[in-house]
Order: structure tokens, then C-alpha cells, then sequence
């Protein structure tokens, strides 16, 4: 549901007057040009192979699987990776990726062979897709963008992909276009904020997720996957 801003002109006006700066719709904040630009220059220089390298060195850090495939090949791979992990309902998000990879086939075909496969459903009430995210062995999405530095996938929550999804289903299967691996997070923020400069509805949220949770609260031992999925794959598409 979309709500409705009352006052927002006068009271944002109210501020600016407040802290003495101009109240014109003219006036912009100009970003500070810094002599140094580390956040840019650290691993700014990698080509996108030594990206990917730095990225499947720290999955290992985070236990989150990385697993090569091409565009042709992708869904083969994903069943292939379901049949390893054992047969269980599957959930994605609504994302035109999936079709535009030739993932649906391969879902139709699950539904065949007796598994549920269900889309994150806009017209169905948040009660109803928390269940079907709760119930799911398999959550499956594409990331935005993929921080090499940190292992970590950017994505957005949005009417096709709430947030329940990355978290409640049992295993997090991430495919990633190689394309979208970015040095740091600086990038992928600064992509993130241009597409709203250029008129792009800002992301209701946006999550920075790097495997399953790493929990060592309890006497300093290590336990993977207590908070949400027990355990993350990414399937890397060479989309270049």
C-alpha cells in the first residue's frame, strides 16, 4: 500500500531554514571531491577473472559454495544441484532473468516430477508467501550485484522478492551474472544511488548478504547456518 506525504515542502523547508541553508529547489548538495580516494583505488585495478578469484578465495572464509556455469548451462546445473542436495519445494523470485536464462523449463519440469515450485506472489497476502518461504527447502534469486572483496550479494527487496525470502527457506541458491561483480561496496552503492539520480524508484531495502550466519557465542565454537539458511551456493553465470 502506498501512503500519501502530508507537508513534506514546509517541513523540509523548516529544516534547511533551521540550519541556515538555502530553502531554494534549485540548490543541490555538491559531493566533496577528497584528495585520496582508497575506497575507489583498492582493488579498483583487478580485471573481472581476478575479481572472480578473489571471490570464490573468500567464499571459502564464509562456507558459501561457488559453483562456474555458462548461460546454456545454467539450468542444468541448478537441477543437477538440487538432485545432489535432495528434492524439496522450491521458491524464486520474480525476476525476468529466469526466463531470460531458460530457467522456467527446468521448473515446469520439477513441478512434473512432483516438486512445488512457487514464485514469490505480488497478489497474494504477506501471510501466504511467508509460508510458502518458510516451508521452502530451496530459495532461488539473482543478485543485483556481488562484492568480491566480501563475498557478499547486493539485492533489493521489491513487490517480486520480499524479504522473508532470504532468510527462511533452508538452502540460499544465489545464481550471479559474472558481469555484476563489482571490487568493493563502494561500486555497487554508487551504481545503486545513480539509478535513482536518473529517476529509478529508490529500493524499499537492500540487503548485503555473505552466506549463512557464523555464530561462536557459545564457549568460542563455531556453528554455521543457526540463523537463516543452513547452507548458500552461488551459481556464477559467465554472462561476458
Amino acid at each position: 500500500m502506498k501512503g500519501t506525504i502530508f507537508h513534506r515542502e514546509s517541513f523540509l523547508s523548516h529544516i534547511q531554514h533551521q540550519l541556515g541553508k538555502s530553502s531554494s529547489p534549485s540548490a543541490s548538495i555538491q559531493r566533496p571531491k577528497w584528495r585520496n580516494q582508497v575506497q575507489w583505488e583498492t582493488n579498483g585495478s583487478l580485471s573481472k577473472d581476478e575479481l572472480v578469484e578473489q571471490l570464490k578465495k573468500q567464499c571459502q572464509q564464509i562456507h558459501t559454495r561457488v559453483i562456474e556455469t555458462t548461460p546454456e548451462e545454467a539450468p542444468t546445473v541448478l537441477r543437477l544441484l538440487m538432485t545432489e542436495y535432495g528434492e524439496g519445494s522450491v521458491v524464486t523470485s520474480h525476476d525476468h532473468r529466469f526466463e531470460q536464462y531458460g530457467f522456467r523449463p527446468m521448473f515446469d519440469s520439477l513441478q512434473q516430477d512432483g516438486m512445488s515450485v512457487t514464485c514469490w506472489n505480488t497478489d497474494a497476502s504477506r501471510e501466504e508467501n511467508l509460508r510458502q518461504a518458510e516451508q521452502a527447502k530451496y530459495a532461488v534469486v539473482f543478485s543485483d550485484y556481488t562484492l568480491a572483496e566480501s563475498g557478499a550479494v547486493v539485492l533489493s527487496s521489491h513487490q517480486g522478492q520480499g524479504r522473508a525470502l532470504h532468510f527462511l527457506p533452508t538452502m540460499y541458491i544465489v545464481c550471479i551474472e559474472k558481469s555484476s561483480i563489482v571490487p568493493r561496496m563502494i561500486q555497487a552503492v554508487s551504481a545503486l544511488n545513480r539509478s535513482v539520480e536518473e529517476g529509478e524508484q529508490a529500493k524499499g531495502a537492500i540487503h548485503f548478504i555473505s552466506g549463512p550466519s557464523n555464530s561462536a557465542d557459545i564457549e568460542m565454537n563455531l556453528v554455521v547456518g543457526v540463523h537463516g539458511p543452513v547452507q548458500a551456493v552461488y551459481l556464477l553465470i559467465d554472462d561476458e
